[in-house]
């Protein structure tokens, strides 16, 4: 009940017939500025519902309808809201693409709503992902954290301890000091001859933060390796009375991190195995289809570029357009898609790879267990409709470099007052129409 608050906030009605959604009452608009009618309601369509606006014969909005009753704010919102009459209305959350409600999207919309201090790491998601044991990322964050147990959080716990630091003796032990200032640590740091013994600063999270900033993905995992060797040596100088030496810090350190990895992320791959759809544009077996979209946040305008290319590498065809109006990002690339997915049909091609960079579409049209509430739901199902007329068809993600071309239609098509369509032209030719 403590999160009711914050749950009504972020729930909206999706628009399907329109049938059970009240003009006013419900939060069904886009947020700017409020989810609700701006327009003065009148008292006898205070029960009015959404599929009174919409018409019949065309299944879209009846703008003779809007602009009797509403604003004109209110009524340019209205027309950014697809109509999907062959679907209920429905409650979504608005902060998941897939308009689901989880404790972790409430957390992001509180703590988005506040700027994190100087100093605070913020490279938690690259630290998880890691490829060292887990053993020494949960290490990492009680240092990030500051709660390992040096003399100094001992002595706050009202623990009665020497303060000096076990390994040198010459001053306070905090994390900084026991894991990188102390000269027991800074020799073992000068014998990896990392480049990262002149960062200078009062604390961890800022120095780490520094660290895998200059550091690549081998030296960072040599890094780790090495912080914890150094925090086992340092216990052993409390609990054993002993030191190991730091040459041996540091072989250790190494070899650990060579083992893990050659366990579990250097073996050799497997080799390819024939697959219907999923990645055969790896091997060069079909037809090549490019897809981006483009999106304005400020105004909801969205177009799409579609590039095809033979499974030799050569230009076939290229096609660009306005989209209806969106209301994110993720819409925008799902219309693209449907797209392309259309002109690929009506071209009579029955198998081909659709590439995208777009990660959260391709997670999205692969995740078919999971309901889909938002928006993004209904041309969900419409695009998956369409591949099922294909013989075989993928969706599979590439980088927005390799994308470059169906990326510069899209964002041509802005300025363009209606469809363009290439074909038989050398590719090349497409970037050159930008200038």
């Amino acid at each position: 009940m403590a999160a009711h608050p914050i749950v009504t906030a972020g729930v909206r009605h999706r628009i399907g017939n329109g049938q059970s959604t009240l003009i006013w009452g419900h939060p069904w608009l886009p947020d700017d500025p409020s989810p609700l009618i701006q327009t003065s309601m009148l008292e006898e369509l205070r029960e009015a519902r959404v599929a009174g606006l919409i018409d019949p014969q065309s299944s879209t909005w009846d703008p003779h309808i809007l602009s009797d009753l509403f604003i004109p704010e209110d009524v340019n919102r209205i027309l950014k809201i697809p109509v999907s009459p062959d679907y209920d209305d429905s409650w979504y959350w608005m902060g998941d693409p897939k308009g689901t409600y989880t404790v972790k999207n409430a957390y992001r919309r509180i703590v988005g709503e506040y700027e994190s201090n100087p100093g605070t790491f913020d490279k938690w998601v690259k630290m998880w992902k890691l490829k060292v044991p887990p053993e020494w990322k949960t290490f990492l964050w009680r240092a990030i954290c500051d709660i390992l147990p040096t003399t100094t959080n001992l002595i706050i716990k009202r623990v009665e301890v020497d303060p000096l630091c076990p390994m040198c003796a010459l001053d306070h032990e905090d994390v900084l000091h026991a894991l990188v200032f102390c000269e027991y640590s800074t020799l073992v740091w000068n014998i990896t001859q990392l480049p990262i013994t002149n960062i200078v600063t009062d604390s961890f999270s800022t120095w780490l933060t520094a660290a895998m900033m200059v550091l690549t993905k081998e030296q960072t995992r040599l890094m780790i390796a090495v912080l914890y060797s150094i925090w086992r040596s340092r216990n052993a100088a409390v609990w054993e009375r002993t030191m190991v030496r730091p040459t041996v810090v540091v072989h250790c350190a190494a070899v650990a991190e060579r083992a893990f990895g050659t366990a579990h992320y250097r073996h050799p791959l497997p080799e390819p195995t024939p697959s219907t759809g999923q990645d055969q544009h790896e091997n060069g077996a079909t037809l090549r289809c490019h897809v981006d979209a483009g999106f304005r946040q400020g105004t909801g305008e969205a177009t799409y570029g579609i590039v095809l290319i033979s499974p030799k590498g050569t230009f076939v065809a290229a096609k660009n357009s306005k989209l209806q109006f969106c209301n994110s990002p993720l819409i925008a690339e799902a219309l693209a898609y449907k797209e392309a997915l259309s002109w690929l049909a009506e071209r009579n091609i029955t198998t081909a790879s659709c590439l995208t960079d777009c990660m959260v579409l391709r997670s999205t049209m692969q995740q078919h267990t999971t309901p889909i509430y938002s928006y993004v739901g209904v041309v969900i199902d419409q695009c998956r409709t369409i591949m099922s007329l294909f013989s075989s068809i993928s969706l599979n993600y590439v980088h927005r470099q390799i994308n470059l071309h169906a990326h510069t239609l899209a964002s041509l098509a802005f300025t363009q007052d209606h469809s363009m369509y290439w074909d038989s032209i050398p590719s090349d030719s497409i970037i050159a129409l930008i200038n």
